[in-house]
């Protein structure tokens, strides 16, 4: 009997000790791209990320800002960048500054 209560002791004490180190914070926090959109004419692309970022790469110049809504899917967008933008995704295309987007 005291055979199988130190067994039972130690398998108690590693579970415990492995349910500590699966635990473990994760430092993963990069930014995922969810969509990005390409616009051929203008040879600019659209960035959305997963944290609600956006950065736009529009005639050699970078601008980043901040977006609300689904990129994955038909419907409305906002963007702000210095100023707010309404993006309509209609068919999985839209038009931005100039230029129409398609989903690459």
């Amino acid at each position: 009997m005291r055979k199988f209560a130190k067994i039972s002791a130690v398998l108690a004490a590693m579970v415990l000790a492995l349910a500590f180190v699966g635990c473990k914070d994760d430092d993963d926090d990069d930014q995922s791209v969810v969509t990005t959109w390409y616009c051929e004419a203008e040879s600019s692309t659209v960035y959305f990320y997963d944290d609600g970022s956006v950065k736009a790469e529009l005639g050699g110049e970078t601008y980043s800002g901040s977006y609300s809504g689904d990129t994955t899917k038909d419907g409305d967008i906002i963007v702000i960048i210095d100023t707010k933008y309404e993006i309509t995704i209609t068919d999985g295309k839209f038009h931005f500054n100039g230029g129409d987007y398609i989903k690459k």
